[in-house]
């Protein structure tokens, strides 16, 4: 089995996408007990954390696999390294074996140092830093740290320290190449746990000093593409880059292709399924107009909206008010504003009211310390909200004399606007369905 915490060490992006995904757990457990108390639906939940697993689990798959490569490589690597730091560990043989498997066969152990005290405070983590220095004045550093951290850390010191920051293209995903005072190009990637320096004439024949190495040159790396010319004396001989196959380009297009339609439609569908409610059964659904009466008949009520006609037929819009018509003026004053709708559409073939959510906020105030302005709008599905608000500040009684009073207060929750409307609708023999959009009728494929 493979440890965890050096996967973890060596490749941030796992430790990332794996805290994700434990706070994606987090949070949903919480709004679950939350809304498990307020009696609200938990299929809300449920979506969101398969939709919320779809998009972050992969990632984890994908680091995971890149940390297991990247360790399997690096472990050969690491105890080569070590044998050429300590002599007592290997025979002059198995040392040249290692000095060629990780610089190139040209390379003499007899040219190889440790430079961890090198370079001020660079390397001095590290747990090997060995420098070679190769025929044709090309040189290659491999150092290794305990995590990838410290590589990335220390690369970013070996470029400061080595005067080399400015000139050069690329970061630490694809390594920084740049040419040296001297002429010669410089290449510094970390990778994983692993830092590498090298230099040479040109960017060829760095790619061909890493390849000699068995070092992965990575795809996008700021180097010129390898030259098909040879280094004589015994040097290392170039290889054209290979093609890349449009195979497997295809089959990675494709499998993209099919992931991302997958995330589409369960987002879609998902949203949907979570707050549908279907028809009450062994009740024959009324009229489109028998609907719309009963669903306007709640403006007779004591609620925080009410429910009015749209511009087109069969189309109906429920609004959140306030019933306080001396806050509603505080709030207009004090230039606070909230808007909630829910648009709902008549479909009496299929006897299924559609709705989708309109949500706008606006606040601004004035003062000495300048003017504020923040507004909000969207449009979708709002699968749960509670919002209270309560402002208390200064306020002249009828003599004109100060005193502590609420400005104003109110409370939205969401529940409270929905559910009397999917009551009606359900119980008048109609499915409620929840649309992110309003789609044309070809996409309800998609949309529902």
């Amino acid at each position: 089995m493979t440890p965890v915490l050096p996967l973890l060490r060596a490749n941030i992006g796992l430790s990332i996408s794996l805290a994700l995904l434990a706070g994606g757990a987090l949070v949903c457990t919480l709004l679950g007990l939350i809304m498990a108390r307020s009696g609200a639906s938990l299929r809300p939940i449920w979506w969101f954390a398969g939709f919320f697993s779809l998009v972050v689990f992969p990632q984890v798959l994908g680091h995971w696999y890149t940390a297991v490569r990247t360790r399997n490589a690096e472990v050969p690597r690491a105890a080569a390294l070590a044998r050429l730091a300590d002599t007592t560990l290997a025979t002059a043989a198995d040392r040249t074996a290692d000095a060629r498997s990780l610089f190139g066969p040209d390379a003499d152990p007899q040219l190889i140092s440790d430079v961890r005290s090198a370079y001020g405070e660079v390397f001095a983590g590290a747990e090997f830093a060995q420098f070679a220095v190769l025929p044709q004045g090309e040189t290659v550093l491999l150092a290794r740290f305990q995590s990838a951290s410290a590589a990335e850390k220390a690369w970013v010191g070996y470029l400061r320290v080595a005067g080399l920051q400015s000139g050069g293209q690329g970061d630490s995903v694809r390594g920084y190449a740049v040419t040296r005072p001297v002429g010669d190009r410089a290449y510094a990637l970390p990778f994983g746990t692993l830092l590498g320096v090298w230099t040479a004439r040109d960017d060829a024949a760095i790619r061909q000093r890493m390849a000699a190495g068995g070092m992965e040159v990575p795809a996008r790396a700021p180097l010129a593409n390898l030259s098909s010319t040879a280094t004589g004396g015994g040097g290392v001989v170039a290889t054209p880059e290979k093609s890349s196959n449009p195979l497997r380009t295809a089959l990675l297009a494709g499998a993209i292709a099919a992931y991302a339609l997958l995330v589409i439609l369960y987002f879609f569908k998902g949203v949907a399924w979570s707050g549908t409610a279907t028809a009450r059964s062994g009740v024959a659904p009324v009229s489109a107009a028998e609907l719309v009466t009963r669903l306007e008949s709640i403006n007779a009520l004591d609620v925080p909206f009410h429910v009015e006609p749209g511009n087109h037929p069969g189309e109906l819009f429920a609004t959140w008010r306030s019933a306080d018509a001396r806050w509603m003026d505080l709030a207009r004053v004090r230039g606070l504003k909230r808007s909630f709708r829910v648009r709902m559409v008549m479909d009496e073939k299929a006897h299924t009211v559609r709705a989708t959510d309109y949500t706008a906020s606006l606040d601004w105030s004035a003062g000495r310390g300048g003017a504020d302005l923040e507004w909000t709008a969207g449009i979708g599905l709002v699968l749960f909200q509670h919002e209270h608000r309560r402002v208390v500040g200064l306020q002249l009684d009828e003599q004109g004399r100060f005193r502590p009073e609420l400005s104003y207060a109110y409370t939205l929750k969401i529940s409270e606007i929905k559910e009397p409307l999917i009551e009606a609708v359900t119980r008048a023999g109609w499915n409620w369905r929840p649309t992110v959009w309003q789609g044309p009728r070809w996409l309800r494929w998609l949309t529902e």
